[in-house]
């Protein structure tokens, strides 16, 4: 009996990454007057290394976790340009001309993200906090940078709340972002040019 427990030992202390999703809950995210729309027709575009790269950052207890950012927010950031915009198409490429022409777009958007986790845990496998950096380019048709901006969203859980939930601090943090991406959208006077 205390051989298996002492054999059992390296695999219980042995550090894994656990799957987490960004994914946030998208009706948490406000919609916008008609009013206050942009009335322009905008694309986007996720190189698509970047939408199927998984990232490993820390979790508690010597852990980690992972998940895919960009397929994770890409809803959300959908979500956002759609409230902000009279129309939103996703791009096959940065200069996909036939889509550019087809749909009139006048600006594209390229997103980056950079995320971070930490946990102050040193039993439980959930990060505790979690931020999620944006640098978004904004682009008019031509390539020629109109405004870039960065945001960062941050999301904390307690071990109470996230025991049934392992990615909430995620999700918070992309809830966070999501809703700030908005704010700063509309109120950006250069996009209304």
């Amino acid at each position: 009996m205390r051989l298996a427990t002492v054999l059992a030992m390296p695999v219980l202390m042995a550090a894994c990454a656990h799957p987490i999703t960004l994914k946030s809950d998208l009706e948490r995210i406000p919609s916008v007057q008609a009013q206050q729309k942009i009335p322009k027709s905008v694309g986007y575009y996720i190189e698509p290394i970047l939408l199927a790269s998984e990232v490993t950052t820390p979790g508690g207890g010597g852990d980690s976790v992972k998940y895919f950012p960009y397929q994770d927010i890409e809803p959300g950031f959908y979500k956002v340009l759609s409230n902000v915009f009279k129309d939103v198409n996703r791009l096959k490429s940065a200069q996909d001309g036939e889509a550019i022409s087809k749909y009139d777009i006048s600006l594209i958007f390229t997103p980056l993200l950079q995320t971070s986790s930490s946990s102050s845990s040193a039993l439980t496998w959930p990060p505790t906090k979690f931020a999620t950096q944006l640098t978004c380019k904004i682009t008019d048709k031509n390539g020629q940078l109109i405004l870039e901006k960065k945001i960062t969203g941050d999301g904390v859980a307690q071990f109470e709340e996230f025991a049934k939930d392992h990615s909430l601090s995620a999700r918070r943090a992309t809830e966070d972002l999501l809703k700030k991406l908005q704010n700063e959208l509309l109120e950006s006077p250069e996009l209304r040019k």
